[in-house]
């Protein structure tokens, strides 16, 4: 279902379809990065999969191993750049954009997306970035959905 060099935009409540279609690529062997807010050990319990296969960072400004702080875009960028170099056909997935737009705003957050969707996709890697509708302003929505090849949505 998700195809190479892709940014896919999942507009829904909570993460299920985005975490449906993870499920079968992580079955399939691919490797995953997944950015988001909540706590790793959350996402382990839901994701239950090879920690070589999927590594988890939560955006959270505790100095932990596994957090970026979510002022910092520039070391979002770095996590992502690192794993599309060593994963050609890895998935980067990002859950809680409304995180990095509470520290960084909008517009930052919208210029380093584009930044990393150029990069993932001329690398052959995909992009899912799952969104919560209700914390979305309309022109921010319709802004993300610019950038993105696909829009799956389960919001009605």
């Amino acid at each position: 279902m998700i195809t190479r060099g892709k940014l896919y935009l999942f507009i829904e409540r909570v993460p299920l379809r985005t975490h449906q279609i993870l499920r079968k690529e992580l079955a399939k062997g691919k490797k995953v990065l997944y950015i988001s807010k909540n706590a790793p050990e959350l996402l382990r319990s839901q994701l239950n999969f090879d920690p070589e296969k999927l590594q988890i960072k939560w955006l959270n400004p505790r100095p932990r191993d596994d957090c970026i702080p979510p002022m910092n875009l520039a070391l979002f960028e770095h996590y992502v750049d690192n794993f599309i170099k060593e994963n050609k056909s890895g998935i980067v997935v990002l859950n809680g954009i409304e995180v990095l737009q509470i520290w960084n705003g909008f517009v930052p957050v919208l210029k380093i997306l584009r930044k990393v969707q150029n990069k993932i996709s001329a690398n052959g890697n995909s992009m899912l970035i799952s969104i919560d509708p209700k914390t979305q302003f309309e022109n921010q929505l319709n802004l993300l959905r610019d950038i993105s090849d696909e829009i799956i949505s389960s919001y009605v």
